[in-house]
Order: C-alpha cells, then structure tokens, then sequence
C-alpha cells in the first residue's frame, strides 16, 4: 500500500484499539492527567489520548514499511534540523550515543541517520514474540543499522564507542528503585543511567534527537545540544545530565503531547503520591477522612516512604443544588473507566470553583467521609484511575461496589464485603502521639497537670436531637456541683453547630468561674490541638449525646467517657440512639440523662478499671496496607 493510505488505515486501527484497550488506555490517561491536570481539561486529555493510540499505530505500520525508506524517501518526507551537530560529532574522533525516547517514530530515525551516511549501532529490548521480533531486527537493519541485542555486555558497547561509532539508545522508561530519580513534570521519575554512565567512562558525547510527525508520513527530526560529560566533571555530572535530558524530553511532550508513548507507567516508581481528600465542610467528617489518610501514610512507611512523600490535597465540595446532588448520586452507579475526560455531569452539578478544582487535580488515593461526598468520590476516583476510599456508608444504593475500601462503624453497617471493614468507632486523630504533643502544649498555658481535669464537649442540635437551654442547664448544674465538691478543674469546647444561646449560656455561667481554666467558643475562636490537649489533661470527658465524632475521640483518648442526652425530636428509637446504645453495651462509654450528669461523673471518677481500647486503627492500617 502507498505510505499515506496505510497511515489512514492505520489511524482507523488506532481508533479502534483506543476502544477496546482498557489496559493501557487507563494508564496513558492516568500518566496525562498526572502532568497536564492544572493545564488541560479532560476533553483534551481524552482527545490527546485517543491521539496516542493513532500514533502509536502509525507508527506501527511505517516500521512494516521500513524497507522502503531510501534517499528518496528521506528526501520527501523527513526535515532534519541542525545536521551539522551529527557531522560535527562524527569529526569529533569521539564516540557518539544518538540519545533518543519512545517519541514520534523514533525507528523511523535511527534509519535516516544511515541514509544520511551515518549508520548506527542500536540497542534495544527483545521482544517476546520471537518471529516479531526477528522480523522487526530484519526491518531495522535494512537500510545499515545493527542491532545490538539488550543483555549485551557493556564493555562491547563501550568497545564500539571508542571505535568512534555512533550508538542509538533509548531512555525514558521507568526504572524501578534503582534507577536516579530526577523531576519530570513536577515528579520525581527514575531514569536508567546506563547511557550516560557509558558516555561518562569512555568519553563519548551524548547528542539527544527527537522525530516530530508533522502529518500523516511527514516528519522533522531534530538534533539538540550535546551533553558533554567533558564540559560538566563535578560530582552530580550524571543526575544533572539526567536532568537536563529530562527537561529537554519533558519541553518536547509538552509541545506534542500525543508523541510520546504514555502507554507504559512511567511513574511506577516514584514514591511521591497524592492524597485527594474531599470535605463537606463538616469538621467531624473531615477529621474521620483525615484519620485514614493518616494511616495510609503509615502504611506507605512500612515500605520505606518518607512520611512527606505522601501529599495530601484538601478540596472544598460545594453542589449548585439538593436536584444537582441527587442526579449526580444517581449517575455515580454508571460510572466506569470510559467516563475518563467526560465529566460533563461533574461540571452540570457541582459549583464552578468546586469543579475547577477537582478537574485541575491529580491523585493516586481518594478519600471521603459522607454520603453527600460518595458520588464526588466515585467520578474523581474514574477520571484519576486512582483508588478510593468512603468512610460512612455511601448512602446510595448499589454504589459500595464502586469503592477499594469502605470503612464503616458498626452501628451504620448492615453489609459484609470484601472491600468492608467494620468500626467500633468513626475513625479519628486521637492517638498517643497527639495527646501528648497538645496535652503538654495545653498544660503550659493551663496549668493543669494529666488527669486532673473533666472535659465538656458541647455539640449542636441534629435531625434528631436539639441542645435546649433546659439541657445545658442542667448538665451545668451536675457538672459545677461535681467539681465543687472534687475541688477539679474544667476544660470547656463548643463545636461549630452550637447555637449561640447555647454559647451565652456558658459564657455566663462558666466565665467567671475560677474552676473553668479554659472555655473555647468554637464560632469566636479555636485552637489548634484543643481537642486532644483537653482529653489528655482529663480523667473524664462528658459529651452532649448527638456527636459520635467527638464520643469517638474520647473513647479513643482511654478516658471515662459519659454521654448526656438530649432532648429527642422523635419519638422511635432512632439509628444514632442505638449506635450509643451499642458503645455502652460494649463498656465504652456510660449514658445518662443531664440531671443525673453528677452522680455519673462521681462514679466514673472513682471507677479504677482501665478503659476499654478500641482496636480500630490497626483494623483500618490492615486494610489499608493491603490495599496499596
């Protein structure tokens, strides 16, 4: 066939495997999104995508025509640029590697440098398929190239190099742990360094090329600036040669993006990997998807990470509607891998920051806690190729399949799966090491020394429970009566759903209170650490009933733990009441009602049977070990 005819042909191929490969599809969209997000929009990653696979082919079908590339055909259809750089090199009475990527037709111009008068020594990687890869050593060296068989001892490449010729390598694929990571597209990638190591040790200049396809059969070939190991003799001389290859490679992509061969997982190896944590805006959600993501960096540590190798980017979720929430929950259940740059229903339901947002980031790990935020979850874990992970059941039917990981309490689960884990509690920042940085923190501002205080958690009303000014009176009443009578002190927080009567109902009775040696009006100001600092100061901790979120704490600080209730707003058991109602089977935590709030804290303080530990955080570490 004419060269153009079975490039068309070939195009139409391309389109056709873009279809159907999911494979390496995923990857190279999941490879552009991470070095084009802040840059392009998934319909244009989706179009260079798509733009991949036709090169790919084309490039395919013109090494089956490699027979055919003659002076002629050079002549017509290839634009070499800067030629003297090969001639001058070649003059030189130094060896030369012809340092090239997986870009354009890179076979193409190993064979344009013969034609040139150049001939070329190529390295390059066994295929699998023998008879391929036979026929595809016969098409390279038809025009004066030779082979030179992967696996072939250095010191013949070298040889060969101070015989002045000229060899071809290819550098630009992942290469694991061992190779020298060096920054591309704002990732640490890791680089094979054979080439310049061999360049280094036999004196040889390095001469990177690229080969553009301008359209259909026409290509330009362009030759850069040496790399000259002569020029640069310092310590670093090979990661900075790395490096400046890199950006030149990099500097390329970012003009053609659809030449290079984003089929291969070039960041396979960089321990650099980000965390997409989606927030409600409810402070309680966030900490339970803060609480994870702390032990998925634990558990990238066990492999050697660095705890700063693992990012996190917090992202503001905000839908235009109550319908925008709905018809994205319900559009959640399709969502597959072939939504990759169709993020029309994102755009249609979210609030335009939200969405230029989300679109303009790139992570490996999706993280939430809701199930307002379970559709986000869903589409951003698609369009990322990444793995996700809900806290709290999604709250949309069918969907749960949709997740790597589902960490849901007890009290909210009523399904076994292997992607589940059951919770006593909500996961949550309390652990050792933050009690005893904020506990010593608080300490010094306070006075107070460990477990010498009661703690008060004041929470807001919810869908089923209101925080009265008869409550907080009352839980009041018990609570000064106790500590008068124990001659302890109180540490006091409000959350950011407290009303404000409920705020000038502390502020008056507790301010000038010489016991209150801290009062922490949530919506006036907060501190950072309080929470943690005030339970490891506390030898118990007294909740308002409708926040499982900061009972969680608590429980998880080893304290006495005693829940006051509420007043109700229906009149069934509700789910929270028997999630509770489980927490105290299971001796976590005593629940009584506010006017009884002062025997209970006197009970709790004399009581000397150690705290029951929930094991959760070593549940969630397990799982999420596995999963990564």
């Amino acid at each position: 066939m004419p060269v153009s005819a079975s490039l068309w042909f070939g195009r139409r191929i391309g389109d056709a495997v873009f279809f159907f490969n999911k494979a390496r599809r995923v990857v190279a969209y999941a490879n552009l999104k991470s070095a084009f997000a802040k840059e392009k929009s998934p319909a244009e990653l989706r179009r260079i995508t798509k733009n991949v696979y036709r090169n790919m082919v084309q490039t395919f079908i013109e090494i089956l025509n490699l027979t055919k590339v003659n002076r002629r055909y050079v002549d017509r259809y290839v634009e070499v640029m800067n030629m003297e750089r090969i001639r001058n090199a070649a003059k030189s009475g130094r060896g030369t590697i012809l340092l090239t990527a997986h870009f354009g037709d890179w076979e193409l111009s190993s064979l344009v440098s013969s034609v040139e008068g150049f001939p070329i020594l190529v390295l390059v990687r066994e295929q699998k398929m023998k008879r391929l890869n036979e026929l595809l050593n016969l098409l390279r060296e038809s025009n004066g190239c030779k082979v030179i068989r992967k696996g072939m001892e250095v010191k013949n490449i070298l040889k060969a190099l101070r015989d002045k010729n000229i060899v071809g390598i290819l550098s630009d694929q992942d290469a694991g742990k061992n190779g020298i990571f060096v920054d591309f597209f704002g990732r640490p990638a890791s680089y094979h360094t054979g080439a310049f190591e061999i360049a280094k040790h036999s004196g040889s200049l390095i001469l990177p090329n690229f080969i553009v396809r301008t359209g259909g059969p026409y290509h330009k070939l362009y030759l850069e600036e040496y790399i000259d190991f002569q020029k640069t003799q310092s310590p670093g001389d090979v990661r900075e040669n790395v490096q400046k290859f890199a950006r030149l490679l990099e500097a390329y992509i970012r003009k053609y993006p659809d030449q290079w061969l984003w089929l291969h997982k070039r960041w396979k190896s960089t321990p650099v990997r980000t965390v997409l944590v989606l927030n409600d805006g409810k402070a309680g959600h966030l900490n339970q998807s803060m609480a994870v993501v702390r032990q998925l960096k634990r558990a990238r540590a066990t492999q050697g990470y660095k705890i700063a190798d693992t990012r996190v980017v917090v992202v503001d979720v905000k839908y235009k509607s109550g319908f925008s929430r709905a018809l994205l929950a319900a559009a959640s259940v399709f969502a597959t891998w072939r939504c990759h740059g169709r993020m029309g229903i994102m755009r249609s339901c979210l609030a335009a920051e939200t969405y230029d947002t989300l679109m303009k980031t790139y992570s490996e790990f999706v993280v939430s806690c809701g199930s307002s935020l379970a559709p986000v979850n869903i589409f951003m874990s698609k369009e990322n190729c990444a793995r996700n992970i809900v806290v709290m059941k999604p709250g949309i039917p069918m969907s749960l399949r949709k997740f790597d990981l589902a960490v849901i309490p007890k009290h909210d689960n009523l399904l076994k799966a292997k992607n589940v884990i059951t919770t006593d509690l909500a996961p949550n920042l309390v652990d050792d090491e933050s009690l005893k940085r904020d506990g010593e923190k608080l300490k010094g501002s306070t006075g107070i020394g460990t477990d010498k205080a009661v703690s008060l958690f004041v929470g807001g009303g919810n869908p089923e429970f209101s925080l009265t000014a008869e409550n907080i009176n009352l839980a009041l009443d018990g609570l000064t009566s106790f500590i008068g009578s124990r001659g302890v002190e109180l540490l006091v927080t409000t959350s950011r759903r407290t009303s404000p009567a409920v705020e000038d109902i502390l502020k008056k009775r507790l301010q000038g209170n010489p016991a209150c040696k801290l009062l922490i009006i949530a919506n006036e100001r907060n501190l950072d650490g309080a929470v943690s600092g005030m339970l490891a100061l506390s030898k118990v901790a007294v909740v308002s009933e409708e926040s499982i979120s900061m009972i969680s704490e608590a429980i998880s600080a080893g304290k006495k733990v005693v829940v006051f209730k509420l007043a109700k707003k229906k009149d069934s058991m509700t789910k929270h009441e028997r999630a509770l109602k489980g927490l105290s089977d299971r001796g976590y935590i005593t629940i009584v009602e506010a006017f009884g709030l002062s025997s209970a804290l006197e009970k709790a303080w004399r009581d000397t049977i150690p705290v029951k530990l929930p094991q959760d955080a070593e549940k969630i570490f397990e799982a999420v070990r596995k999963l990564i």
